[in-house]
């Protein structure tokens, strides 16, 4: 056996180990319902959040439609071809970041990446993706270089969904 099988083989060995998905926010290692309280999660977030005021947060915002199941998808997601549901998921968004502003003490976040994943955040028309985003970054400060990154399904393209970036 080569060096290189053999290293191989043993970074196989090393990492073939269960882990939790990227998906799930926090990690399962974290989830501990015998002493979770809403009055500690959110001492948590306020502290994640003065921790982080210099260097600024990542936004992971979770779009879980998609009109069909990828073969590989593992997400959490529903399937439709309903896009009635946009605006009334968006509004439920928006209106849990005004509850994690209100965390925040009146202090206006800085925010350094923004990620939309899903399901397919292309599942989204272009101008409800804005309303979003707007919305989101409406009561805060994006960094000077912030880090935008969309998941999309390479199975449907739809370019008229990244037109509102170029303004």
């Amino acid at each position: 056996m080569s060096t290189q099988d053999r290293t191989m083989a043993e970074l196989v060995q090393k990492y073939n180990i269960a882990a939790p998905r990227y998906t799930s926010y926090p990690t399962v290692p974290f989830w501990d319902e015998k002493t979770f309280s809403i009055d500690a999660w959110m001492d948590q977030v306020y502290r994640t959040f003065k921790q982080s005021k210099d260097r600024g947060l990542s936004l992971y915002i979770h779009l879980p439609f998609c009109e069909s199941l990828c073969t590989y998808c593992g997400c959490n997601t529903r399937i439709t071809k309903n896009h009635q549901v946009e605006l009334p998921y968006i509004a439920a968004l928006l209106k849990e970041w005004e509850m994690y502003l209100a965390v925040f003490k009146g202090e206006r976040p800085l925010v350094s990446e923004i990620h939309l994943g899903g399901g397919t955040p292309t599942f989204f028309q272009p101008e409800n993706l804005k309303l979003l985003i707007e919305g989101s970054l409406n009561m805060s400060m994006l960094q000077q270089i912030a880090l935008f990154h969309l998941k999309r399904t390479l199975l449907i393209p739809q370019p008229n969904t990244y037109r509102f970036f170029s303004t």
